[in-house]
């Protein structure tokens, strides 16, 4: 009894996390940037580790943006000169970047060493765009992303697309930045709130580059460690969701547990970093109270609300253990069938919004629906391994050929 209670208990404060959320994220007024220029100087960042598979594609992608981009701004980064991804930016006549400091693991560091390779040649641009290697994009990205530069904010991400949807896994795996971007980012849209970034298809105002002297962001999540940088200190961010590109998703169990692993070991790491700064950024009555706090509450009212499901199922084992009967059994099993029902309901309304800007055949439509809340409940596995184990590092994920070959 005393199980089930606490159980309820969690249950209830993650639902009261939730309503104060609902209140407190707004009230944000972002100050947007004024050194706009009307054609500014583009420069795009790839790193590039042993991508000559998959790479070709997103250099032809960007040679044939609506707007373009001088070949010469491009920078691939690439960890020896023997890798074949050097042959494939020497054809296309672009820059490769050959990093000297390679105990710096992560894409922060291959990062930082080309920003402060261009500062010491004296070579500054007005825009930064960073993008995976295995990215794709979509004609008009650059025409729509600039629109949000003339608009006035210093960093903007695209919509995030499935390059490998033939299959139920990757696409289970892509929901996750649906939820991100369609969900979290787009609701902040709505209150002028900050965003958090997935990783890849964004760019960065020249003048904070130009600040920092580097890419300070370091950790095995920098893309929501910067999330929390430009949340801290009132930094506007924006959503372009008509800025498409395309992303390729894990195609194995062991992939994705490796990558989700690193992603909620940088995130508390990260988290458990910003949160007592701003907290005390919130006494200071800032620009951006809603997205302050959000960020600061961060995953707090899902812990609460798993972590009282775990109660409730560890009540239900408890009973079965010492009470063994048919009536417990069937209370476990509606509990979880229950849960199960609920998530493929998300998943529904999740695959339904996909569908929208994403085609998808009904054979991987079913199969994410069955899969998607098993994919979710993995996270368990994920978490533990974030905790247990010490050497997760920035790992390559081997990718296939080209998109032709996804289609």
């Amino acid at each position: 009894m005393i199980i089930y209670s606490l159980g309820t208990l969690f249950i209830l404060i993650a639902l009261f996390y939730e309503i104060k959320l609902f209140f407190g994220r707004r009230n944000n007024e972002l100050k947007k940037e004024t050194d706009i220029k009307e054609n500014p100087d583009i420069a795009v960042f790839i790193p590039a580790r042993n991508e000559s598979k998959v790479i070709e594609e997103l250099l032809c992608s960007i040679e044939t943006q609506t707007h373009k981009i001088p070949s010469k701004n491009i920078y691939i980064i690439v960890e020896n000169k023997e890798d074949k991804t050097v042959e494939i930016a020497k054809k296309h006549h672009m820059n490769y970047f050959v990093r000297q400091h390679l105990e710096g693991k992560t894409k922060g560091y291959a990062l930082q060493e080309m920003v402060e390779d261009l500062n010491k040649k004296k070579k500054f641009y007005d825009l930064y765009f960073i993008f995976d290697a295995d990215n794709i994009l979509d004609p008009h990205f650059i025409e729509y992303m600039l629109k949000d530069y003339q608009n006035g904010y210093a960093v903007s991400t695209g919509y995030r697309a499935l390059k490998n949807k033939d299959h139920y896994f990757p696409v289970s795996a892509g929901l996750t930045f649906f939820m991100i971007n369609e969900l979290r980012n787009r609701n902040s849209l709505k209150h002028q709130g900050n965003l958090i970034l997935s990783g890849t298809g964004y760019y960065i105002h020249g003048k904070y580059i130009k600040e920092w002297g580097t890419f300070p962001f370091h950790s095995l999540t920098e893309d929501y460690e910067s999330s929390l940088y430009y949340t801290l200190h009132g930094i506007s961010t924006h959503y372009q969701e008509k800025a498409k590109f395309y992303d390729e998703q894990p195609t194995t169990y062991k992939q994705s547990v490796n990558q989700r692993s690193r992603w909620i070991k940088g995130y508390l790491t990260n988290w458990l970093h910003y949160r007592p700064l701003m907290k005390e950024k919130l006494k200071k009555h800032p620009n951006n109270p809603g997205s302050l706090t959000e960020m600061t509450t961060g995953i707090i009212p899902a812990l609460f609300l798993v972590v009282g499901l775990l109660l409730y199922l560890i009540n239900a084992l408890w009973n079965i253990g010492f009470h063994l009967s048919l009536n417990t059994l069937f209370y476990l099993s509606t509990l979880l069938l229950v849960i199960y029902l609920v998530l493929v309901l998300l998943t529904g309304i999740l695959l339904w919004m996909v569908v929208k800007e994403t085609e998808l055949s009904y054979k991987v439509i079913l199969g994410v629906l069955f899969y998607h809340p098993i994919f979710l409940a993995s996270y368990l596995h994920c978490f533990v391994v974030a905790l247990t184990k010490k050497d997760l590092g920035w790992a390559r994920i081997e990718h296939k050929a080209s998109m032709k070959e996804m289609s």
